[in-house]
């Protein structure tokens, strides 16, 4: 017997309400559903020969929805998770946050079917929301991560719009998807700089440690000022000599800080996701490096998806994970689940680096990793919908 329609929708307002009920959870939701279909989707177009997708080259498709799409709608909800923090007012949550959502989902779907103005304006909505949202916060002194949020996220919105209008300009729209993928590099770099080795101080410190990660100080500083040039050098001319020695320079530099953290202790699988995120942002400057180099045996476009599939792709899930896990009104996510979609999506990006460069492998490589990441995704699109109660 089918359900009454009053238990029915007092089922759908119960879901409702605990999908608005914390500022991070529908767009983390949204940004795992993305992921989890997109990138087969894309995978599948490649193999079957299709050329374009809502008026866009199937792969610029492809780059404009996981560096304009997925990417900022992790960093939107990690934002808003964070802004009570330090405003002390609730965080956003109900109708304002359905809205909020609501923006980024016809940011994915209008610019399939619209004409390019509306397109346009689409791709522009979600970013000039969420900085709308941070400014109504910023009568209190925000921290520097909100800051930056404020002027990034504008960033984000002409970077969106302008890729949409050289779409049909190869070189260019590699450009501007490289540039977004250095500037998600960076912040990796630079918040999960702080985030990593606190939580893994916090992590060893309760087991009676002795030695624990030294708190951000001048080599940190010195690190992010190495990065920056190196990532700018390397979106610009990715198989330049500057690219290679600078990024080169980077990779030192970074596998020193992260050995510094003293991960190989860490038994919190939470916290050991976050070290492997990191770990691919190293391996992602050492590889860039070598790609640049003439005679190298790296095809750039490994080192390319080191970045992507491998530090954005896990470090976004780690640190999604680690919300979804720890915070928030409603259900928490179910932390077996998301340990599972972590192995599987650093598998995933073993996978997707490994194409390019076994290239008699490529095809089977690359359904390989499509594959993974599409289970790595929606179970953690599971972990986040099927969660256990919280507790009081």
């Amino acid at each position: 017997m089918s359900p009454s329609p009053s238990l029915a929708a007092s089922r759908a307002r119960t879901n409702a309400g605990w999908l608005f009920a914390a500022s991070f959870r529908p767009l983390f939701v949204g940004a795992s559903a993305l992921a989890a279909a997109s990138v087969p989707l894309w995978v599948f177009l490649f193999l079957t020969g299709v050329a374009e997708v809502g008026g866009m080259p199937a792969m610029i498709w492809h780059a404009h929805e996981m560096v304009f799409g997925f990417l900022p709608a992790v960093m939107a909800g990690y934002l808003l998770s964070a802004t009570p923090n330090w405003s002390g007012k609730l965080p956003a949550s109900g109708t304002p946050l359905a809205l909020l959502f609501a923006v980024w989902v016809a940011g994915r779907v209008v610019p399939l079917v619209a004409p390019l103005p509306v397109a346009l304006a689409a791709d522009a909505a979600f970013p000039l929301a969420i900085t709308a949202a941070l400014l109504r916060e910023a009568r209190v002194k925000p921290p520097k991560q909100s800051r930056h949020g404020l002027m990034l996220f504008p960033l984000l919105a002409l970077a969106a719009v302008a890729h949409r209008l050289v779409a049909g300009d190869h070189e260019l729209a590699a450009l501007l998807a490289r540039i977004g993928v250095a500037v998600a590099a960076l912040l990796i770099s630079a918040v999960g700089g702080r985030l990593v080795p606190s939580l893994t101080r916090n992590a060893l410190a309760a087991r009676g440690a002795e030695k624990v990660p030294e708190p951000y100080g001048r080599y940190d500083v010195f690190v992010l000022a190495a990065i920056f040039p190196a990532l700018a050098v390397w979106a610009a001319a990715p198989t330049s000599r500057a690219a290679a020695v600078l990024m080169g320079a980077a990779a030192v530099l970074q596998a020193i800080r992260l050995l510094r953290w003293r991960g190989w202790l860490v038994r919190q699988v939470d916290v050991a996701a976050l070290h492997a995120g990191y770990l691919w942002l190293v391996a992602g400057t050492g590889l860039a490096a070598l790609a640049a180099e003439p005679l190298s045996l790296v095809p750039p476009d490994a080192a390319l998806h080191v970045f992507t599939a491998g530090a954005i792709g896990t470090m976004t899930m780690a640190v999604m994970a680690r919300l979804s896990t720890t915070r928030g009104a409603g259900a928490r996510a179910s932390a077996s689940l998301c340990g599972f979609a972590l192995m599987a999506v650093n598998l995933a990006a073993l996978a997707r680096v490994a194409a390019p460069i076994l290239a008699d492998r490529y095809v089977e490589l690359l359904a390989m990793s499509a594959v993974l990441w599409a289970l790595a995704w929606t179970a953690f699109l599971a972990a986040q919908v099927t969660g256990s109660p919280d507790k009081p």
